[in-house]
């Protein structure tokens, strides 16, 4: 069991998620700060948590980022990058005409992706620590900012089913920006 989870009302630290009272009873353990269950999502599936962070719940960003892990963030983030890259490949592939113009062109919009979203994820974990109010770890910002990504991965369904391509790059922006600010008030 981990040794600090966190109460996804109040961001309170816990010890423990639930109490173990034999092979098949558990009891949800209660916060100590706002008394309300620790975290009720452990006994749902994935898809609802997954649904309620499109809803741009902060409480199944907070079960995300410290009861559950993320594993190896890496792997998250290299799945957003993908499909980035992806998106923006496919919306240019209609100028291109050679087939090696396109490969090259797919490897340079990888490599501007790394770049930016490296930089972006710097100035993120910059801008909050010169701030006061926030004092907590890199390292949980900068999974944040990658769990606060996911929205990026909307932009293919867009592209695939030809949606307009100003209302639909406006709507991922704004979803890309509020996911981002839930993400963070969650760590």
């Amino acid at each position: 069991m981990k040794a600090s989870y966190a109460c996804i009302h109040c961001g309170e630290k816990q010890q423990q998620l639930y109490k173990s009272y034999g092979p098949d009873l558990l009891k949800l353990s209660r916060c100590s700060g706002c008394n309300r269950v620790v975290d009720e999502y452990i006994e749902m599936e994935f898809s609802i948590v997954l649904i309620d962070a499109v809803l741009q719940k902060l409480e199944a960003y907070r079960h995300i980022i410290f009861n559950v892990g993320m594993g190896r963030p890496w792997k998250i983030a290299l799945l957003f990058l993908l499909g980035e890259a992806l998106e923006h490949w496919m919306s240019r592939q209609q100028t291109h005409k050679a087939g090696y113009d396109l490969e090259w062109h797919f490897y340079i919009i990888c490599l501007f992706l790394i770049a930016s979203n490296a930089v972006f994820i710097a100035a993120v974990i910059l801008l909050t620590r010169l701030s006061a109010r926030c004092l907590c770890d890199w390292t949980l910002l900068a999974r944040a900012v990658i769990l606060g990504s996911y929205g990026k991965l909307l932009a293919l369904p867009a592209n695939l089913w030809g949606c307009d391509r100003f209302q639909s790059q406006l709507f991922l922006a704004t979803f890309f920006l509020f996911s981002q600010v839930q993400a963070c008030r969650g760590a």
